[in-house]
């Protein structure tokens, strides 16, 4: 019961700073990207109304651009979602502490366990409700527009509150015992690392750079972004523009490891499981040790 109350109070802080204008500034940008597919038809339209395209060429071009835009729409709730999660985590505890609530809360009869808990939980319901959000706007146009079955977008939404939930369990460590701004920069610095596997795997694949790849590996495995990556990439290989050859990616050391020694295709999913149990346990142990005053 303590948890739950405590994750209503972290949901009512968070509301209470104006956390649902951002929520809805961030749906009007998804928003504004899923238009940008109406500006292009409307752009390959003319083209073939004055002669310079024939409409067999805007047929072969039209999903090109519909693929490629509605990938740019994931890229961007991934994004959306990861900052979103750095900044409300990053000062969750610290925050209260360094303005005098933590200490009101303590005396209560609460475990510090429980307050993180109900911490985790309350920002990850909101986290998860903003990335559904944006999610069902993007959905919702570029179903109208297209008139196409895009099921599998609704789905990787499931699969992109991943991203906030792995930042927020990582940014909320890091808030037991740094700043608000500090946490909140450790966190993002963190997941950047693990941004440029795919760089880095990449350079690795192109010029035969074995030690790239070995970064890229260790890179995936700080902050598992990556794994989560392929997962939302499996559901929406029908509908997205995935460029070519995927020389870019993160490795899939995990995934192909499990899968020769252990023949257990799925450790990348285990892994990202025992490392969110594994940050929130650090979490709660820097907290029990610092001192509030």
């Amino acid at each position: 019961m303590a948890v739950a109350a405590l994750a209503t109070l972290t949901l009512k802080e968070a509301l209470r700073r104006k956390t649902l204008w951002a929520i809805l500034f961030g749906g009007l940008l998804v928003l504004g990207i899923t238009l940008l597919l109406a500006i292009a038809h409307m752009r390959m339209e003319h083209f073939v109304a004055i002669g310079r395209w024939s409409p067999q060429e805007e047929a072969i071009r039209y999903p090109f651009v519909r693929r490629s835009i509605t990938a740019l729409c994931l890229s961007a709730i991934k994004a959306f979602g990861a900052l979103f999660a750095a900044v409300l985590a990053g000062g969750a505890i610290s925050g209260e502490i360094e303005t005098g609530v933590m200490a009101l809360l303590l005396p209560r009869p609460y475990p510090r366990w429980q307050i993180v808990a109900g911490k985790w939980l309350g920002l990850n319901l909101l986290l998860c409700g903003s990335t559904l959000f944006w999610t069902l706007i993007a959905w919702t146009s570029l179903t109208l527009q297209t008139h196409l079955s895009l099921t599998a977008l609704l789905i990787a939404g499931f699969y992109l509150c991943l991203y906030p939930i792995l930042v927020s369990t990582i940014a909320l460590a890091f808030s037991t015992v740094a700043p608000r701004l500090l946490g909140t920069v450790f966190a993002i610095a963190l997941c950047a690392i693990a941004w440029f596997d795919g760089v880095m795997e990449g350079l690795s694949v192109n010029f035969n750079i074995d030690v790239l790849h070995r970064l890229a590996i260790i890179a995936g495995l700080i902050v598992p972004q990556g794994y989560v990556g392929y997962w939302v990439d499996d559901v929406t290989s029908d509908i997205v523009f995935s460029g070519g050859p995927r020389t870019w990616s993160s490795p899939r050391f995990l995934t192909e490891w499990g899968a020769q020694h252990l023949h257990f295709p799925r450790l990348d999913a285990l892994y990202v499981l025992l490392y969110l149990i594994a940050f929130f346990i650090l979490g709660v142990v820097l907290f029990e040790r610092r001192d509030v005053i």
